[in-house]
């Protein structure tokens, strides 16, 4: 079964900061790679069983990302901005998924930007199933395995499909060098996908919250006391 293995779409919000002004800045203004980016490229390597992964990403960065770990070959859309916002992304996916014509396909459920991949899915008009830990083909169907509670949950999929896959921990064997560079020689296809403004909220500022002075119970003295004083002070903001 063919798929598709979407990944490094999203900007990292540990590369955002906050000037004294409110204004915000990114100290590397670029989409980059998640754990769950990776995860997501494993259940599609795995739901391939054999057959071809096509990697799917934006033109920056490391493009063998994906190759390295078993893409065959990867599509890099031009176009998308770092800063574009999820609904820009996902039809910038949506366009390229469709032009390859495979209906299965991974995508990082990433808490980066978590609507992506469900948008990309409504954009397709496919399904889209959320939680993913893997998958596997069984006949023309695929069987999926979700988080559902304190447990996992199969679910039985016919036909295209969005999968939204989320990593439980973080990658525990990287490629060897050799691997990266034998990725860097698999093709490379790139696809002008430019990403169609669309009505965004108007941002007129960001302030920090407002500092709280933390209420000190001294109980060096008077435990009883203190302890008496933080009851009253937590019915009296509804805690208790």
């Amino acid at each position: 079964m063919k798929t598709i293995a979407a990944f490094k779409w999203a900007m990292n919000p540990h590369n955002e900061l906050m000037a004294t002004d409110g204004t915000l800045k990114w100290t590397a203004n670029r989409q980059d790679t998640s754990d769950d980016d990776m995860a997501a490229i494993k259940v599609a390597v795995d739901l391939a069983a054999g057959d071809e992964v096509v990697a799917l990403t934006v033109d920056s960065g490391d493009l063998s990302f994906a190759a390295a770990r078993g893409a065959d070959r990867t599509v890099a859309i031009s176009g998308v901005e770092p800063s574009a916002q999820p609904l820009e992304i996902a039809q910038a996916l949506a366009d390229a998924i469709d032009e390859l014509g495979i209906g299965a396909v991974a995508i990082a459920d990433c808490f980066w930007s978590p609507m992506v991949a469900p948008l990309t899915a409504g954009i397709l008009g496919w399904p889209c199933i959320m939680g993913v830990d893997e998958a596997r083909a069984e006949g023309d169907d695929i069987i999926v395995t979700r988080r559902f509670g304190t447990g996992t949950q199969d679910v039985k999929v016919t036909g295209k499909v969005i999968l939204g896959v989320a990593a439980r921990r973080q990658e525990e064997k990287a490629p060897s060098m050799r691997a990266v560079l034998q990725a860097r020689k698999k093709p490379v296809d790139k696809a002008d996908k430019t990403a169609v403004p669309v009505a965004l909220f108007q941002q007129d500022g960001v302030r920090k919250p407002e500092a709280h002075v933390s209420r000190v119970f001294d109980a060096t003295e008077d435990l009883d006391g203190a302890i008496e004083q933080f009851i009253s002070a937590c019915k009296a903001e509804g805690v208790l």
